[in-house]
């Protein structure tokens, strides 16, 4: 091979390269790595976009995370979008079902501690908890909940008990 053909080859080749690069991380920067309010990885199927009428907006790790911060600024939100649990794809937060307070926990994997006479827990407040995971329909959250407990909300419950904890 000439060096000619060696110098446009070795041209070529990191053109693709560079062009690849540039393309996977802008990318994987437009995908928030970790909830932009507690700060704990973002889940597949739990994600809650919040927009704000500005244009900013937030995505946080899971439906309370996201309630937390529209209430936070309330007065500035456009919109809200919860996941799916069940097909991962966005719903309107409005028109979601929720389940609260199942064994299903993705933001604290550890187990909630039980309850027993004379052992003495420390608490602590966790944003987090008690879990909420959207749903789109009512049957999808109903069926969740047959099998993981809890309790099932409409939208306007889950805000009101993010309200409370």
């Amino acid at each position: 091979m000439s060096k000619r053909a060696t110098i446009f080859s070795l041209i070529i080749l990191a053109s693709v390269g560079l062009g690849g690069y540039v393309a996977y991380h802008r990318i994987e920067r437009s995908k928030p790595l970790a909830c932009e309010v507690c700060t704990r990885p973002i889940h597949e199927g739990q994600a809650y976009r919040v927009e704000l009428t500005d244009g900013s907006g937030a995505t946080s790790c899971c439906p309370r995370c996201g309630i937390h911060h529209q209430l936070e600024h309330v007065a500035r939100v456009a919109q809200a979008w919860a996941t799916d649990h069940a097909t991962r794809e966005r719903v309107a937060a409005e028109r979601a079902y929720y389940v609260e307070g199942s064994d299903a926990r993705y933001c604290n994997p550890h187990p909630a501690p039980l309850r027993e006479p004379g052992v003495v827990y420390e608490m602590t407040f966790d944003r987090c908890l008690p879990s909420l995971i959207a749903f789109r329909t009512d049957r999808e959250a109903q069926a969740f909940h047959a099998r993981h407990g809890g309790r099932v909300l409409s939208y306007r419950e889950a805000v009101e008990s993010v309200k409370r904890w």
